[in-house]
């Protein structure tokens, strides 16, 4: 197979792309296919374009709802899910000075429309769009039939398949004060790696809590299935710095290099993939890695962030607002059905029996509150997943 590289500068940074292809002139056009996806998303997310569908909801949805495409409505939905998850470490409302809201953004599935609760609400997806273009040029790769490509943007990097006669892509890990050195390499399959740190703008990375440069970190790594999740999670990771460790333990691998007395010590599980450089690490430095496996349609047992606790009742009126009526059920998953849940997830599981609020307006179901128990580091915690009746997830509340 021939490799074929590219660079263009695209959603105000450079966005570099290696693959391999049998037939070199298929690979370009493989190439051009992946960028003009990505120019694509550029007209349609960008908040610095007044025609794109972005500049449109931020100039109306504080008068009321506004139609959003399905891809914004649902990357926004997203965004607000991570809002929920890092306890508004992310948040996309966030903005120099301006401190985060994502609470006052209202997101109604039935007629696909956004609204903002309050006055001067902007969105800006700056923090996940990157990795989401990232992710949309891998599936544009992967229609024109590559099966191996490095997809490069920015502090964001997703590895499609693997390269002839290699179990992946080898990428490193930045130091946070220079970016020629490497604290670490991972290898990438089907995965992204992002990277937040002191390379970086000063004052680039805004803690959505305060409205200010965020502080927690001087650089935050994380590995995800999808570019959006890590480029997002990343974001999340160097604004909570060390209080991620009590946050997140019940992510699968955790990673931390912080200051102890002038020494670096790490606390990692054991699946963190990092693999040390031979070269001295500075002293001055705090790395946060955390291995986030995110899927948007369906919800792995990440911990909560929340602080406030709600009765079943409370959880499924708070994250279904649209419903006015709600219904509980007792729902037993029958062995076929069990069966083909677990050939969707690729994977087995346990509970087959389940209690769900469905939210209904009008009689028309405008979601589900699942109740889900998982194991934490101490007790175990139950929560409700609201997702709508097409599959996306609304939130998220523990009980």
């Amino acid at each position: 197979m021939t490799p074929t590289v590219s660079s263009r500068l695209a959603m105000g940074g450079r966005l570099e792309i290696t693959l391999f292809s049998d037939d070199p002139s298929w690979g370009q056009r493989a190439l051009e296919a992946a960028y003009s996806e990505v120019a694509r998303i550029e007209q349609c997310f960008s908040r610095f374009l007044p025609a794109s569908d972005l500049s449109r909801i931020n100039r109306l949805a504080a008068s009321g709802p506004v139609v959003a495409t399905p891809e914004l409505f649902a990357l926004i939905q997203q965004s607000l899910t991570l809002s929920a998850l890092t306890g508004g470490a992310f948040d996309v409302t966030a903005g120099p000075g301006r401190p985060g809201g994502y609470r006052h953004v209202r997101l109604h599935p039935v007629g696909g429309t956004i609204e903002f609760r309050a006055a001067h609400l902007q969105i800006d997806l700056g923090a996940i769009g990157k990795g989401y273009a990232a992710d949309r040029a891998a599936a544009v790769l992967t229609q024109h039939g590559i099966t191996a490509a490095l997809i490069g943007f920015g502090s964001t990097t997703y590895g499609l398949g693997s390269p002839p006669g290699q179990t992946g892509w080898r990428v490193a890990i930045r130091h946070p004060h220079d970016r020629e050195r490497a604290i670490g390499m991972v290898t990438l399959t089907n995965r992204a790696l992002s990277t937040s740190g002191g390379y970086e703008q000063a004052g680039h990375i805004i803690d959505p809590r305060s409205g200010q440069a965020a502080a927690g970190a001087l650089s935050a790594s994380v590995l995800a299935t999808t570019a959006a999740a890590s480029d997002a999670l990343s974001t999340a990771a160097f604004v909570l710095g060390p209080a991620a460790i009590p946050l997140l333990t019940g992510v699968e691998s955790l990673v931390l290099t912080k200051r102890t007395d002038g020494r670096l010590s790490d606390v990692r599980s054991p699946g963190w993939p990092v693999e040390r450089p031979t070269a001295h690490v500075g002293r001055r430095q705090f790395v946060a890695g955390l291995l986030a496996l995110l899927g948007w349609s369906l919800l792995p047992p990440l911990p909560s962030f929340g602080i406030v606790y709600f009765t079943r009742e409370e959880a499924a009126r708070r994250l279904l607002p649209e419903a006015d009526a709600l219904q509980e059920e007792e729902i037993a998953l029958t062995p076929e059905q069990k069966e083909a849940v677990q050939q969707r997830l690729g994977g087995k599981i346990k509970e087959t029996h389940y209690t769900v609020w469905i939210g209904t307006r009008q009689g028309t179901p405008v979601g589900y509150g699942v109740v889900l128990d998982v194991t934490g580091k101490e007790q175990p915690i139950t929560f409700m997943v609201a997702v709508s009746p097409v599959g996306a997830i609304l939130g998220i509340d523990v009980l």
